[in-house]
């Protein structure tokens, strides 16, 4: 990291040996900078890394500066972590050696992202931004205590079309998988399907469905209705269609109007919705990530 001049960001931070302290001030900043991790999107910290003290450095990692393992050990550093209240889960500390002879090394400490907020000794709760620690607003805390209120759902979509026969099914396939810990009960994706998939396939009429106002799609509902999605579970929803122009002997049939994108909106629960827009090329070639346009965090 230090040869290649990878920089601090969101979700990475370099400390030096001098930030493990048994003093209750360095105690105070372990606190901060882990809970910060916790409340935002996770990271790893890195202690016994040096940044460089060059303005147009700064952030960079300039040198191995290693801790003393007889002076901090992991135990005490998981200590001190641990005292964070409410206890955050799933913290990992990696001693890396850098010299067994001065039995020193660096601590690789990897923080996950937590299911609620977590307050530092300053009575304050803090979050990454850019390169450092920011105190939190207060609606920003409501919104991580919310996680643990509603499931987190990921959505991948793709489109099985016929590519040269007349008059026959194609299908709409849209997988979840909940990677939150909270059980979904109600699921449902909306979408919107181009009239045209791909220059001469048009889509004709499939059930409960209607046309967008200006008539380049279908819209269309899919329910999981039959059984909630349990945390780290996934289910597939699928919708048929049919195709009424033949992609060989149509070519020179004047294509409909349609638009080229694919719309997907998913639904569950109290869970904040996902939305995003697919251009129609990826969703025909394979399983396309629904990367939300508004974040669920």
């Amino acid at each position: 990291m230090i040869a290649e001049g990878v920089e601090e960001n969101l979700s990475l931070d370099y400390k030096g040996a001098d930030a493990l302290a048994k003093t209750d001030g360095k105690k105070i900043e372990i606190i901060k900078d882990v809970s910060s991790f916790a409340n935002s999107s996770g990271g790893v910290l890195i202690y016994g890394i040096a940044e460089s003290e060059q303005d147009s450095r700064k952030h960079l990692p300039e040198r191995l500066d290693p801790v003393k393992r007889s002076d901090i050990s992991k135990e005490w550093l998981d200590q001190v972590i641990q005292s964070i209240q409410p206890r955050i889960e799933g913290v990992v500390i990696h001693p890396v050696t850098i010299s067994e002879a001065e039995n020193t090394v660096c601590y690789v400490v990897e923080v996950p992202q937590s299911h609620t907020a977590h307050m530092a000794r300053d009575h304050r709760y803090h979050k990454r931004h850019n390169f450092t620690t920011a105190q939190m607003e207060d609606y920003e805390v409501r919104d991580v205590m919310n996680r643990k209120t509603h499931p987190k759902i990921r959505a991948f979509v793709r489109i099985n079309h016929p590519i040269v026969v007349h008059k026959t099914e194609g299908t709409i396939v849209v997988k979840l998988e909940n990677y939150g810990r909270v059980l979904a009960r109600h699921v449902m994706v909306e979408l919107e399907v181009p009239i045209n998939l791909n220059g001469y396939i048009h889509v004709s009429e499939p059930a409960v469905t209607k046309k967008c106002d200006d008539g380049t799609c279908w819209m269309f509902r899919l329910f999981n209705s039959l059984v909630p999605l349990f945390p780290d579970g996934d289910v597939t929803l699928r919708k048929g269609f049919s195709t009424d122009v033949d992609s060989i002997t149509d070519r020179n049939r004047k294509s409909l109007k349609s638009t080229r994108n694919v719309v997907v909106s998913v639904f569950a629960d109290e869970m904040p919705p996902i939305r995003a827009t697919l251009g129609i090329d990826p969703v025909l070639l394979g399983w396309t990530p629904v990367q939300n346009e508004v974040s669920q965090e």
